[in-house]
């Protein structure tokens, strides 16, 4: 069985056991893990300007409070590089 068989295989079941409850978006929580990951490698390995670039992206504007934290959040864990 590939990766992606298992991964799907899991999803499912995950899916079918939460019948009772709110239901599983399982493109939106890939979605979701995916972002994480890329995050995660970018606060290994990228640099401030890739930081704000990707905050950027995902809809946080330059001088808003939201992107000043983030920035600030990045700052105090990493350093200004």
């Amino acid at each position: 069985m590939t990766e992606k068989e298992r991964q799907d295989l899991a999803d499912a079941m995950a899916a079918d056991t939460r019948r009772s409850k709110r239901p599983i978006d399982i493109d939106e929580r890939r979605r979701r893990n995916e972002l994480l990951k890329d995050f995660r490698f970018l606060l290994d390995h990228g640099s401030k300007e890739d930081f704000a670039n990707a905050i950027r992206a995902l809809g946080l504007k330059d001088g808003s409070p939201e992107f000043a934290k983030a920035l600030a959040t990045w700052d105090e864990t990493r350093g200004h590089r």
